[in-house]
């Protein structure tokens, strides 16, 4: 008979045990307190710093890209001025046409 009861005082403990952990963990309870904890208090800080270095370097990459396309622009403005100016030139080297 004293087997029965300490095994059902087991039982009794694990089921209220296992019910006790559910709830504080679904309550929000479970997060408060873990969050309470240095660890994870450190973690969050450098998740945080994380997170603004890879936003100021997503800024520094847009940048980066507008640069890129004004340079772009700025060549490809070149490149036609200097056809431009080649094409004058070649022109003007062309010996003139002799009259018929």
């Amino acid at each position: 008979m004293a087997v029965v009861r300490v095994l059902f005082a087991l039982l009794l403990g694990f089921i209220l045990g296992v019910g006790t952990t559910v709830w504080l963990l679904e309550s929000g309870a479970g997060v408060a307190f873990l969050r309470a904890t240095e660890p994870v208090q450190d973690l969050e800080r450098r998740l945080r710093d994380m997170e603004q270095q890879r936003d100021q370097l997503a800024r520094q990459l847009e940048d980066v890209v507008a640069r890129a396309g004004r340079m772009e622009g700025s060549f490809g403005e070149l490149e036609r001025r200097f056809h431009d100016i080649q094409r004058e030139l070649d022109e003007r080297r062309q010996p003139p046409a002799a009259p018929r």
